[in-house]
């Protein structure tokens, strides 16, 4: 039997009187060693400055934690952490905000750093001005910030250094967390010159994330707009003993219309208007399988990561499909067997099939050929149906829920292999051509958009990590 490989390291003892006298191995890990030691080496060649000196103190804060959040079926929409990393994030639940103490700090404004402090620690965003029409999560820690340092300030935490340092003091038995003082220390390098190029470079793909939201903004309304059709909203169903009833979603329904499902989620009231309110539309209504040349899952397979991005291909997994930037990317081996079957291709639409089933994305120039995971359906639209159409109807309501009719599963919600015969039943609008294009390049503008954005912001971050090692190589 071979004995465990321990891993022991020596460090200087003033980071411990430094680091809140902090004894847990993970305080002192090798990627925050290489960090610390890295900037230790660049402060003799460039100014380090704390962050709460840069910023202040009383600008890194969080909603207080000790608090049951009033959840409620009339008042603000909110967002979870995860929701907050959306392109284009819809709320799922409501806040009373009547009962939340010091609201305005539930809420964040356009150009605040938001980190996040429990979970996976250290994701950080800048939030969106569409951000601002929602109550946010206590989870994400807000940093306000300047413009003149705000994008510079979100690239050194981006980079694997400012990653580190942020992840270090992170403190939990089952779930990590870390709170909001255990940023004031965090070391942030000023390099003249370099730091306005950093800034410009990350205030543009913030501008350009923005852009893309306001186009995809613009294709779900013109699904009502331009095809005739009213917006819906559970809310305002209703259900068997009105009031009373909406408690627990309690409906009736003949036993003619059960179609062999006796799941209650295939047969929610909702279901029952989406399609009155279909066929009452000008447009041609029809069947998804009508629209489609193919919609597949690849087989099972290993999964071999590589930590060399040129050795490998970007591996998207179900979780980044929703998500503006997708983060913590893996990289499968190039090597990997029947790797051209998992690789997805410019203007597929994409969609989540276990788990959270039904969250959309399209494939643009900065996903193709990427390697996505056999939980993620692929659907190739017909070209002269336009797949940015398509997926701006099935992220729309009329698309969602018809979606989550067809769900199954007693623990994980999905739809199985064998089972994308179900999604082909799902009714859509299909309107003239000028129409169809007219909303799909939408949808491909702000995806191509999104991918620039990233594209950006990636360099940029690459550059300020490679800027710091040679200061302190010298």
């Amino acid at each position: 039997m071979m004995d465990a490989v321990i891993q022991t390291v020596e460090v200087p003892s003033h980071w411990v009187a430094e680091g809140e006298f902090r004894l847990n191995a993970s305080f002192y890990s090798q990627d925050v060693i290489a960090a610390r030691l890295i900037l230790e080496k660049a402060s003799q060649k460039t100014e380090i400055v704390k962050l709460s000196g840069l910023v202040g103190v009383e600008n890194i804060y969080m909603p207080a934690l000790k608090i049951t959040i009033p959840f409620s079926d009339y008042g603000e929409p909110y967002l979870t952490q995860s929701e907050v990393e959306f392109f284009l994030p819809k709320a799922r639940k409501k806040v009373d905000i009547r009962k939340l103490t010091e609201p305005d700090k539930w809420r964040v404004k356009n150009g605040y750093l938001l980190i996040s402090q429990s979970g996976t620690i250290g994701r950080v965003t800048i939030a969106t001005k569409y951000l601002e029409q929602f109550i946010i999560s206590p989870n994400p820690i807000r940093v306000i910030t300047d413009e003149k340092i705000r994008g510079y300030l979100y690239a050194f935490l981006s980079t694997w250094i400012g990653s580190a340092l942020i992840k270090s003091p992170k403190f939990g038995i089952t779930v990590d967390h870390i709170l909001p003082h255990h940023l004031y220390d965090i070391p942030v390098p000023r390099i003249p010159g370099l730091e306005e190029e950093i800034n410009q470079k990350i205030l543009k793909a913030h501008r350009l994330r923005e852009e893309a939201q306001e186009l995809l903004l613009k294709a779900e309304e013109m699904i009502y707009s331009e095809l005739g059709l009213p917006k819906i909203d559970e809310d305002n169903v209703e259900y068997f003993e009105g009031d009373k009833g909406k408690i627990v979603k309690s409906f009736e329904l003949k036993a003619s219309d059960l179609n062999l499902r006796l799941d209650a989620s295939s047969h929610i009231p909702i279901l029952q208007q989406i399609e009155e309110n279909l066929s009452k539309s000008e447009f041609e209504d029809m069947k998804f399988r009508e629209v489609i040349d193919k919609i597949f899952i690849p087989t099972r397979f290993k999964r071999p990561y590589v930590d060399d991005p040129s050795s490998g291909v970007a591996f998207l997994q179900g979780s980044h499909i929703p998500q503006i930037k997708p983060m913590d990317v893996k990289y499968l081996w190039s090597g990997t067997r029947n790797l051209k079957n998992i690789l997805i291709k410019k203007d597929w639409v994409l969609m989540t099939r276990s788990g959270t089933v039904g969250r959309i994305g399209v494939v643009r120039s900065g996903w193709e050929d990427w390697a996505a995971s056999e939980h993620v359906l692929r659907i190739i639209i017909k070209p002269e149906i336009h797949s940015g159409y398509i997926a701006a109807f099935l992220s729309s309501p009329y698309g969602e829920y018809q979606i989550k009719g067809k769900i199954y599963g007693a623990v994980v919600d999905e739809i199985g292999e064998r089972d994308t015969s179900l999604l082909e039943d799902i009714n859509i609008i299909v309107p003239p051509k000028d129409i169809r294009d007219k909303i799909g390049n939408f949808v491909f503008e702000a995806y191509d958009k999104r991918d620039k954005s990233n594209q950006i912001e990636d360099k940029a971050i690459k550059m300020l990590e490679r800027r710091l090692k040679e200061i302190a190589a010298g």
